[in-house]
């Protein structure tokens, strides 16, 4: 099967809830990213289903923060369990997972080291914030596991461990009202265990779905984790995927899909995103958007913007700030857009300044 890029944006469209029959079960499946915390994932929801799912908050892919239904709390935990330190790249773990190694202590038993102290600590129903978990987690545990900090001047757990483990502990994360960025974490109502196996397949069936067709190197960009870790857990499904030959690059699809990805319609509309939606979050940025220059405005070093979507394509950037009890927001198309495109915009345009808790909005374009 070969399909072009704007059959799988068109897919892509459809399969991310962003058609006029919106919803969110398909994005949800993966997690949607909150960053920051409290500022996107609610927004990306709302988005396309016009309300926010029954959802928690958690350190899931990328031991980022991402919205997931309470439901797969335990496929998530038993799937992003990470046994060997050398499956995460080293520049998400750097030194620390070779120190490890080295000194004979696996990721996973550090892992349930760390887990443990962590479930001690808010054992008294304390919702503590993140510092205060460190602070009362680091002294409990193995001092290999809580090196110095140039940059915090103390001892503490390894960032990525601590935010992995806060999974394995059980502890779901509530972003604190009128405090921007600040969160707690509390422990989630409690989940059986399950088969790493069966979630990681799961999971993998679910990128798939979201981000298809794809290739086992974006899903080890997704995950965070290694090529080689990636192929193990694709081969989990391999027998239920078909080859898609994508712009000359061969993929894959699961054999779910291919029907769906045949028949997708062209997308119509004008759409605005918050930053870090779901639909920029695969590792094929030159497919999504072919120029270069245009890729440098969607994907920041930091602090990305929202982007704009025209017929399904990412046509510009947009950002926003607060105009005492307005919100401004400020679209920078890639190209002309006519006044019905402008006025189009303004559905989400409203979305955006009620999620933030705006009385209106005043909608500019560069």
């Amino acid at each position: 099967m070969r399909v072009g890029r704007t059959q799988v944006i068109s897919y892509r469209f459809a399969a991310h809830g962003l058609g006029p029959l919106g919803r969110a079960e398909t994005v949800l499946a993966t997690g949607v990213q909150d960053y920051p915390p409290g500022r996107t994932a609610s927004l990306a929801l709302r988005l396309r289903a016009g309300r926010v799912p029954d959802a928690v908050l958690v350190h899931s892919i990328r031991a980022a923060l991402h919205m997931h239904r309470p439901a797969d709390l335990a496929r998530l935990a038993a799937a992003l369990r990470v046994e060997d330190g050398a499956d995460l790249p080293p520049q998400s773990i750097g030194p620390f997972g070779a120190g490890l190694a080295e000194a004979g202590v696996s990721f996973g038993a550090a892992l349930d080291e760390v887990a443990a102290a962590m479930r001690a600590a808010v054992a008294d129903g304390r919702s503590p914030t993140k510092g205060e978990l460190s602070g009362a987690v680091s002294p409990e545990v193995d001092r290999r596991l809580a090196p110095w900090c140039e940059g915090c001047g103390v001892f503490h757990v390894q960032d990525q461990l601590f935010r992995q483990a806060t999974l394995q502990a059980g502890l779901v994360v509530e972003v604190d009202a009128g405090a921007a960025g600040r969160f707690r974490y509390r422990p989630a109502e409690p989940f059986p265990p399950a088969d790493p196996l069966d979630g990681r397949a799961e999971l993998v069936r679910g990128f798939l779905a979201t981000f298809g067709p794809a290739k086992p190197a974006q899903l080890a960009s997704w995950l965070g984790v290694t090529p080689g870790a990636a192929r193990g857990w694709w081969k989990l499904v391999e027998d239920e995927l078909r080859p898609v030959e994508v712009e000359g690059a061969k993929c894959w699809a699961h054999a779910g899909q291919i029907e769906a990805l045949e028949a997708a319609a062209d997308p119509s509309g004008v759409r605005l995103l918050p930053p870090y939606d779901p639909l920029t979050e695969l590792g094929d940025r030159h497919l999504l958007v072919p120029d270069p220059a245009r890729r440098k405005a969607v994907w920041r070093p930091a602090a990305d913007p929202g982007i704009m979507l025209v017929d399904g394509e990412i046509a510009g950037v947009w950002r926003q700030r607060r105009k005492r009890d307005r919100l401004a927001l400020r679209v920078e198309p890639f190209g002309a857009l006519d006044a019905r495109r402008r006025e189009a915009a303004e559905s989400d345009a409203a979305t955006i300044a009620d999620c933030a808790g705006a009385s209106g909005f005043d909608l500019e374009f560069d």
